[in-house]
């Protein structure tokens, strides 16, 4: 007998009667068919209405924004958003709003700039040795937060053979491209026949040693991964892929089922999450999915911060915003549950590492880092600064730069306490306390008594 939750079971075990009702007389079979999802995914307000409920405002306002942004739902994702109600961090990613109308100077069309670094129509050659090659306009769902807006779900097709060919002819003649990402769109809206050509096409140019998907699939629509993807994916090896997900309600175990297979097929996984306002800017549910993911063998990669893409500016939040999420994350739960907080820089500048500053000052042979604590240390390469150069009084930053402290700790640090309590003198002190005495001796060795 299962005691868990149905929300909580393995998605052969979670009745019909989860899903919204216009759903429950789906049979299994047809409901798990990735194809069937994308064929009966939520596009217009009455495929809305027939899932949640609506007032008149509020169908007047998702009717203008669908004349000018594209939404898509596939029903596996409506039925997790219903679980959690519309309004919630899921439906802010999945369902147009009033507030992407809103003009501003600073959103942009195509924000990164990567027209003017596609040679080839299709294909963006920015950094030296890799490029990101665009497969198809189509995805699953049009997330809210999408960079690529301008192109996504445009037409709703695939890239053309012909323009396929033109994009493996420029990386044939640019051998030192050796990773090729393949996105789009979503490259697992493809069907197992036209990736498969895509993968076998790039595996036969000599330089291209690493492929990588990125796909929100496995989130947004997990029934994609099959066994048969899975055996196609694995006979490309070395092949990477990241997924994108940006809340902890997001994984399911569908989703959980979906990495699973990618992994146990030797598919490394990577995730990339968008930093977005009201729906994840906050430390405990960061840290709840990046542990999470771990879990679902998924390492956090990428946290992105929200590119400035037209439509977009009620999900934006401050840099420092970010700064201060991976300063909470960092030292509070392990290092692989962190990733690397990057701005998709304007102008073509690429992804912009930003991070806490961990090191305060430099001297000469060493430098003041601080820890995660607020701790202080100095950190000695080579050299020492005489002690004669130590000017009387000093304190704080400098006492650590010039040799008169080697430390400085907050009051309090939990830490400090906890040496205090179970530390290696606490140990000792209370072995002390409770060793029975032993009877005095002048002889290192005593006989057995007989």
């Amino acid at each position: 007998m299962n005691d868990k939750p149905p929300s909580e079971r393995p998605p052969s075990e979670r009745p019909p009667s989860l899903r919204p009702e216009i759903w429950r007389s789906i049979p299994e079979e047809k409901w798990r068919d990735w194809r069937w999802q994308m064929a009966h995914r939520l596009t217009t307000v009455d495929d809305l209405r027939n899932v949640f409920p609506l007032n008149g405002t509020e169908t007047d306002e998702l009717t203008r924004c669908l004349q000018r942004f594209r939404m898509a739902i596939p029903p596996y994702f409506a039925t997790v958003m219903a679980l959690e109600g519309p309004g919630g961090p899921l439906w802010k990613q999945a369902v147009v709003s009033s507030a992407e109308l809103e003009e501003r100077p600073s959103l942009r069309l195509d924000p990164l700039n990567e027209e003017d670094d596609s040679p080839v129509h299709g294909l963006v050659h920015r950094y030296p040795d890799r490029v990101l090659l665009l497969v198809t306009d189509r995805c699953a769902m049009y997330c809210r937060h999408c960079t690529r807006r301008r192109f996504a779900g445009s037409r709703e097709r695939d890239t053309s053979r012909v323009q396929l060919d033109r994009c493996l002819d420029y990386l044939k003649r640019h051998p030192e491209v050796r990773d090729v990402i393949v996105s789009g769109g979503d490259p697992l809206t493809l069907t197992d026949a036209k990736l498969d050509e895509i993968l076998a096409r790039l595996r036969a140019i000599p330089s291209v040693e690493i492929i990588r998907l990125g796909s929100r699939l496995p989130i947004t629509l997990p029934y994609r991964v099959t066994d048969d993807l899975c055996r196609m994916l694995e006979k490309y090896h070395p092949i990477f892929m990241n997924i994108h997900a940006n809340h902890p309600d997001e994984l399911t175990p569908e989703v959980r089922e979906a990495c699973d297979k990618l992994t146990r097929a030797g598919i490394p996984l990577g995730s990339q999450t968008v930093l977005l306002k009201g729906i994840n800017d906050d430390p405990n549910t960061l840290k709840r999915l990046f542990q999470k993911l771990l879990t679902f063998r998924v390492k956090p990669y990428y946290l992105y911060h929200c590119d400035p893409a037209q439509g977009t500016a009620h999900l934006r939040t401050p840099i420092s915003r970010g700064m201060e999420l991976i300063e909470y994350l960092m030292g509070h739960t392990s290092g692989l549950a962190v990733p690397t907080y990057v701005v998709d820089a304007p102008h073509g500048a690429g992804k912009i590492p930003v991070m806490p500053n961990y090191m305060l000052t430099t001297f000469p042979g060493g430098a003041v880092l601080r820890n995660f604590e607020g701790m202080l240390v100095r950190y000695v390469e080579n050299g020492e600064v005489p002690q004669d150069q130590i000017p009387a009084g000093v304190m704080g930053v400098a006492a650590l730069a010039l040799g008169a402290q080697e430390a400085l700790a907050p009051a309090g640090m939990p830490r400090e306490l906890r040496r205090l309590r179970e530390g290696p003198r606490a140990r000792m002190h209370r072995e002390r306390i409770t060793e029975k005495p032993q009877p005095e001796t002048s002889d290192l060795f005593t006989e057995a008594p007989e």
